[in-house]
C-alpha cells in the first residue's frame, strides 16, 4: 500500500530539511520526497496544504499508569492518543501499581505495547524501590529488560549519597537518570511559585531556588562520575 503526502511544508531536521514537498510512503516507509511527485496506480493521495509534515515526535515523559491504575491510562489508550498527537514514540515512568523497579514490571509494559499499543513505548525504571527514595531499585535488572532511562518520576531522590551511587552504578549500562529537580524542604505544601502574587494572596509558596539547588547538586554529582 502507498501513500502521497502532496503539498505540505516538509521538516526534517535530521536532513536539513525545511520546504514544501510531496512525501511518497510506500509499505510503511518513505520511499521519495520531492516536488511535483507522481502517484503510482493504487496510491492514495492525502493533500497536505497548509499543514507541517515531519517525523513523529517522541515524549519522553509520558504516564501510562498500567499495570494497577487502569482507571487513569492504559498502555491502548495512552498509545492511541500519542499517535493522534503526532507522536510516535513514548518513554512511560515508573509511577504504576507496582511500580516499575523490576524486570518483571517491565516484561509486563512491553507485553502490553507489542500486543495493544500503536506507537513504540520504552519504559522508564524507577531510580528507588517503590519510589521511596530509600534504596535503590533493581537497575541492572531494569536496564536488561529494556528500560531507556530511570527516574522516581515526580518525586527528588533527596539522598544525595544514594543518588550518586546510582550515577556510578547505572554508568556501564549507559542508561540516563533523569533528575526531578525539587529539594522538597524548601517545596513542601507550596500551591504556587513565590511572589508577589503569592504574597498577596497567602497562598503557600515554592521559591525558584527548590529547583537550582538540586539542580547544582546533581551536576556537582554528575561531574565525579563522568556523567556529562
Amino acid at each position: 500500500m502507498s501513500h502521497l503526502v502532496k503539498g505540505g511544508r516538509v521538516v526534517d531536521p535530521g536532513n536539513g530539511v525545511d520546504a514544501v514537498a510531496d512525501v511518497l510512503v510506500t509499505n510503511g516507509r518513505i520511499a521519495k520526497v520531492g516536488k511535483g511527485l507522481k502517484a503510482p496506480e493504487g496510491t492514495e493521495v492525502v493533500t497536505a496544504t497548509g499543514k507541517v509534515v515531519c517525523p513523529g515526535f517522541i515524549d519522553i515523559h509520558a504516564h501510562f499508569r498500567e499495570p494497577g491504575y487502569e482507571y487513569k491510562e492504559t498502555v491502548a489508550t495512552g498509545t492511541r492518543a500519542a499517535a493522534a498527537g503526532g507522536f510516535t514514540a513514548v518513554c512511560c515512568m515508573a509511577n504504576t501499581n507496582p511500580v516499575n523497579d523490576n524486570g518483571a514490571v517491565t516484561d509486563y509494559i512491553l507485553a502490553k505495547a507489542k500486543v495493544e499499543g500503536v506507537v513504540r513505548v520504552y519504559p522508564i525504571g524507577a531510580v528507588t524501590r517503590g519510589l521511596h527514595g530509600e534504596e535503590l531499585a533493581e537497575l541492572a535488572e531494569l536496564a536488561d529488560s529494556g528500560c531507556v532511562a530511570f527516574s522516581d518520576d515526580g518525586r527528588c531522590v533527596m539522598n544525595a549519597g544514594l543518588y550518586r551511587r546510582a550515577m556510578e552504578y547505572t554508568l556501564p549500562f549507559g542508561t540516563p537518570l533523569i533528575s526531578h529537580a525539587e529539594d522538597t524542604s524548601l517545596s513542601r505544601g507550596a500551591s504556587m511559585n513565590e511572589g508577589v502574587v503569592s504574597t498577596e494572596t497567602g497562598l503557600p509558596r515554592q521559591p525558584a531556588a527548590a529547583q537550582g539547588v538540586m539542580v547544582v547538586r546533581d551536576i556537582l554529582l554528575a561531574e565525579p562520575t563522568a556523567r556529562h
